[in-house]
């Protein structure tokens, strides 16, 4: 826009926007762009207070050149009051963005399109629209200083040729006077006309020979001092032709009173040549008071290179243009002038009194600030459109997709579901539902924070790994669902198997790595039209067979899975009321010492009668692991097995073994949890036995760490079912357990010689060398026993000795083999 006016605007007094403010401009807007790639802003953030001293300084000395009087300031000043309006408007602007940025470097421009294109030509029209207004306002003020060089002009030629005019009637008069008259009428006519014309200093009578005859006071001086006796005045007045003109030269101009002379030739009735020689004084020979409504300007005449000519009375004359340009600013305009058609000079015209353009720069600078409360209201109003659409989207978002994995809401899932089958007539659609085997311990163990992180793992490679389907979702805490339309059977199975392999992948999350499978239920409508809901339902019932069979699976539903599913849930809700009347009781199995045929030890097992009957713990417990009851199932069997230790002598000799799950084991705090309940029942950490499968050493990690943390507290572990789940021989030494229990899988068969014998042999063996207390279960022969009998402090479990029992029945059990 500076460019453009240089270029648009050819006479100016000022510039609105001039080159080096453009300049400046733009320096600023890059410094803004680069600043944080430039400079660091955690660092600068320090300097936000002195950012804001300075630009409040810089913008109050403009402010302060705009508004006061007069042009004093505390430094640069350009006189000019647009460019000191527009620096104040750039300097507020630029600190304000620029501690925005430091503050908030990643600050991004929100709202649509439209708005910032709005924004944009707001500030381009309201710039412009200033821009406009202010070259106006200068050109009409510049018009203003070429008016007054014009009047000057004008009333300078007028005064000339009035003068000439009279003095052209003395010419007359004189040359027809009397030749003896003569002189006698010249002194006459040169007083009078000096008196009459206050303009006139003086009149003098020169002979032909320009030698001085007579004149008025002041032209005897002038005489003497030689001003007419120089040689480009002499040859002037040698050169005198039958006309009035006249001249001027440095000499009668660098005077306090500057002269310009006038020759008017006179041949007299006799034939003689005189001349009269007016002296005018040039101060009065423009008239002020025509041009005093414009005394903001001072203006100068170039009457010779070395005089400058004031024409205000209040201004002196200049000797050299430097000295006037050092006198003023730069602000100003110089047009010629034609004397009398002959003569040109330069005319300079300064602004004196920049007050009404101060005025009009004040009221114009209003535009800009108006023009940004515009824009301030606008990025308001759009903001909060933006933050309200946002919000909106969010609220869709967040209705729709669940927050922590991003997958479709439970709720949107039929919605979604519904919308996908427009294109799905006719055609095979299918239910897959998830569940995460053992998540739930992960959680309790590792808490809700490392959890949230598996639970995002498994959204990424369901979304990345289930290609075919049209929707998924998170249908519970660890459960998804995903829908397809359009696929058949065989199709389903290889995807599906895929996703289970991907999903049993190691989750790392840092500082732990968790291992998972999952359990997988698949439903499908072969083309019949069944709803969504329906298949979701046979799609769970199929994922709880997938669980009862150990899980790492998936099963398609079939019609058979009702009557087992109707099973487990009812077994569900009447195990819910058993733990809730705190009907679960305790049963205790003697453990002997082989060798001093003495009980050295019993295993707590939890009974569940209902309805009259005992259900088996085989049916009960995996749906209680399954359903997350055996959380509650462990905690009250081990609350009523800590009363009977503490309470009942005979315990209190005898270490008791707790079967725990997990779930259980997995609890964030557990040791420290378990080791507080046995101290506040006075119990001895050596009088308990913390029994787990060996399944359970599949979970590694800080199952171990658990493990390894409750021996150091005084309690026994021991691994129940030794030999059939994840651990080898390799690995027992690394186990973190005490005792090892032998599966009755090893014990089948062994009270006779072969290879059943040899390898339950050979495990007794290891174990004893690795110090560990071996327990043999499902011991139900008298050729077992006699077999075993060989092996130092062998531990029996099994029938052979007893059943599990009641505590009243344990009791008195003990006391008869004493």
């Amino acid at each position: 826009m500076g460019a453009l006016e240089s270029v648009v605007v050819t006479q100016s007094l000022m510039p609105v926007i001039s080159l080096q403010l453009s300049l400046t401009a733009l320096g600023l807007a890059i410094l803004l762009a680069f600043l944080p790639k430039v400079l660091p802003t955690k660092k600068i953030k320090y300097l936000i207070p002195i950012l804001l001293i300075t630009g409040a300084i810089l913008f109050i000395n403009f402010e302060l050149s705009l508004w006061r009087h007069d042009s004093s300031s505390w430094f640069w000043d350009s006189h000019n009051p647009f460019i000191s309006s527009f620096s104040a408007v750039m300097v507020f602007v630029f600190f304000l963005a620029l501690i925005i940025k430091i503050k908030n470097p990643i600050t991004t421009v929100k709202g649509s399109i439209t708005a910032k294109v709005i924004t944009f030509f707001a500030i381009f029209i309201g710039i412009t629209l200033w821009q406009v207004t202010a070259v106006k306002t200068v050109t009409n003020v510049a018009v203003d200083a070429q008016n007054k060089i014009k009047f000057v002009e004008t009333i300078l030629n007028k005064n000339l040729e009035s003068h000439i005019t009279s003095l052209t009637r003395i010419k007359t008069r004189l040359e027809a006077v009397n030749a003896d008259d003569f002189i006698k009428m010249a002194n006459i006519d040169l007083k009078i006309y000096t008196q009459d014309f206050e303009i006139i200093s003086s009149m003098l009578l020169l002979d032909e020979d320009l030698n001085y005859i007579s004149g008025t006071t002041y032209s005897k001086q002038f005489t003497n001092d030689g001003l007419i006796s120089t040689t480009p005045i002499t040859n002037w007045l040698k050169a005198a032709k039958n006309e009035v003109r006249f001249a001027a030269n440095s000499a009668t101009l660098d005077t306090d009173t500057p002269i310009i002379m006038f020759s008017i030739p006179i041949t007299a009735s006799n034939g003689k040549k005189y001349q009269v020689l007016a002296l005018l004084n040039l101060n009065l020979l423009i008239e002020n008071r025509y041009i005093d409504y414009l005394s903001s300007f001072d203006t100068f005449i170039e009457l010779t290179p070395k005089i400058y000519f004031a024409i205000d009375k209040n201004q002196k004359n200049v000797q050299d243009l430097n000295s006037l340009l050092s006198r003023y600013s730069k602000h100003y305009i110089v047009n010629e002038i034609v004397v009398r058609g002959l003569i040109k000079h330069n005319v300079y015209s300064f602004i004196k009194d920049y007050s009404k353009l101060k005025e009009a720069a004040q009221i114009e600078q209003m535009i800009i600030w108006l023009t940004f409360a515009f824009i301030y209201i606008l990025i308001l109003a759009t903001d909060s459109t933006f933050l309200l659409r946002q919000q909106s989207i969010v609220l869709h978002k967040m209705a729709k997709y669940d927050e922590l994995t991003g997958l479709l809401r439970r709720d949107a899932l039929n919605a979604e579901i519904e919308a996908k089958q427009v294109n799905c007539v006719d055609v095979n659609c299918a239910m897959v539902f998830f569940n995460l085997d053992g998540f739930s311990a992960v959680n309790n163990s590792l808490g809700h924070k490392l959890g949230d992180m598996v639970l995002q793992l498994v959204a990424k490679r369901l979304k990345k790994n289930a290609v075919g389907a049209g929707a998924i979702s998170r249908f519970g805490n660890d459960e998804f669902v995903l829908h397809y339309c359009n696929i058949s059977k065989q199709q389903l199975s290889d995807e599906i198997t895929l996703v289970i392999k991907s999903l049993a992948d190691i989750y790392n999350l840092g500082e732990v790595d968790i291992h998972l499978t999952v359990s997988v239920g698949i439903a499908m409508s072969d083309g019949e039209v069944i709803s969504p809901a329906l298949l979701l339902q046979q799609a769970d019932i199929a994922m709880d067979n997938a669980k009862a069979l150990g899980g790492n699976q998936f099963c398609f539903y079939h019609k058979l899975m009702d009557e087992s599913h109707n099973f487990m849930v009812t077994i569900r809700s009447e195990l819910q009321k058993a733990i809730k009347n705190e009907a679960l009781e305790v049963y205790y199995q003697p453990i002997y010492n082989l060798t001093t045929q003495c009980i050295v030890a019993v295993e707590a097992l939890v009974r569940w009668k209902n309805n009259g009957s005992y259900i088996s713990p085989a049916v009960f417990i995996p749906i209680a692991e399954q359903t997350g009851q055996i959380l509650q199932v462990g905690e009250q069997v081990l609350t009523q097995v800590l009363n009977d230790i503490s309470t009942i002598a005979e315990l209190q000799n005898i270490c008791v073994a707790v079967n725990f799950s997990p779930q259980q084991i997995q609890q964030r705090n557990f040791t420290e949890k378990l080791y507080k309940l046995t101290s506040e029942k006075n119990i001895l950490p050596k009088l308990l036995t913390i029994e787990v499968t060996e399944m359970i050493m599949s979970e590694k990690g800080a199952i171990e760490e658990v493990l390894k943390a409750l021996m150091n507290k005084g309690f026994n572990v021991a691994i129940d079912d030794f030999g059939t789940g994840y651990s080898s021989l390799s690995y027992l030494s690394r186990q973190p357990a005490n005792i090892i229990k032998i599966d009755r899988e090893f014990t089948i068969g062994a009270e006779l010689a072969g290879q059943k014998r040899a390898l339950l042999e050979g495990i007794i063996n290891i174990c004893t060398q690795l110090n560990k207390t071996v327990v043999v279960e499902g011991v139900e022969s008298p050729e077992l026993i006699g077999y075993l009998s060989k092996f130092n402090n062998i531990r029996i479990q099994g029938f052979y000795y007893c059943k599990p029992m009641p505590l009243d029945k344990l009791i008195e059990y003990i006391h008869s083999n004493k």
